[in-house]
């Protein structure tokens, strides 16, 4: 049973920290060596929101530091939350308005629409999710430190279920010992 346990606990951790190893790696090829700076997995793009644009206040807001998880449409309309590039950066904003030049964005803690509108190629996508706080710890984990942290978190949790596992082994070797 432990060594059952143990075997399963380390397949998880061999599993994820793979995972966030191959994502590392999928990003950072697709950055530098194809030029596109928000790769997509099987449709799906995230990135970390970087200013408080979206964050009006009324509790259910896009904040600094959150990932967006955003999906390509064909077609998108007044009141979707779209992620589309603005000169060298990317932008999170609401669609307020479609019109035949493109669509009028802004953000939901913004004044005034945005000065130009946005023409659909340069929309990677529609906001389908949203996790707070976490395009902080995302962007940790781009890093060559969040690399090296994630393998050194992934081998401290193995050898720390390997130890657990053998005290247990031991202690229930000494229960049939006593018994």
């Amino acid at each position: 049973m432990i060594k059952a346990i143990k075997a399963a606990l380390r397949t998880i951790i061999v599993i994820v920290c793979l995972l966030l190893l191959s994502y590392n790696i999928y990003v950072i090829v697709a950055r530098y060596a194809f030029g596109d700076e928000a790769p997509s997995i099987f449709g799906y793009t995230s990135a970390t929101v970087a200013s408080w644009s979206m964050d009006d206040g009324d509790g259910d807001d896009i904040k600094k530091g959150d990932l967006v998880i955003v999906r390509a449409q064909d077609n998108y309309a007044e009141g979707d939350i779209i992620m589309f590039r603005s000169g060298n950066e990317f932008v999170t904003h609401r669609i307020i308005e479609v019109s035949p030049y493109g669509y009028i964005t802004k953000g939901d803690a913004n004044d005034a629409a945005d000065f130009e509108p946005v023409v659909h190629s340069a929309v990677k996508g529609k906001v389908v999710a949203v996790l707070g706080g976490a395009g902080n710890f995302v962007g940790f984990v781009r890093t060559p430190v969040g690399i090296i942290t994630i393998i050194a978190v992934g081998a401290a949790l193995w050898i720390v279920t390997g130890l657990i596992a053998s005290l247990a082994e031991k202690k229930a070797d000494k229960n049939k010992d006593e018994d």
